[in-house]
């Protein structure tokens, strides 16, 4: 009986353990810059996107830590989709939703 509650437990809690998001082989090539960074000045803006993840399931609060990875997951994978190889947070993220400028700084 002891067993199967803590298998029960167990299978419960694996998805709050578990990153959602996956990056893309591209994606993982994408920078993350600080939007004050210097280098910046050197890219050419390629747009915006605004990312979303769920930052709440049920009554559990997911890690913002997580979520932050995520959202800045998602963001490099779109970078790619628009030609970009860098991104920069335009502000901090807000009940699971961000928003990032795409930029083209390699040649």
């Amino acid at each position: 009986m002891k067993k199967n509650i803590i298998i029960t437990i167990g299978i419960l809690c694996l998805p709050f353990a578990c990153t959602w998001v996956e990056p893309t082989l591209e994606g993982r090539q994408v920078k993350l810059l600080d939007q004050h960074d210097r280098i910046l000045e050197t890219c050419k803006k390629l747009g915006s996107v605004t990312t979303m993840v769920k930052h709440k399931v049920g009554f559990y609060v997911r890690s913002e830590e997580k979520v932050n990875a995520e959202l800045v997951t998602i963001a490099q994978n779109e970078a790619v989709e628009m030609g970009g190889d860098t991104i920069s947070a335009e502000g901090p993220a807000h009940n699971g939703s961000r928003a990032f400028s795409v930029y083209k700084c390699m040649e």
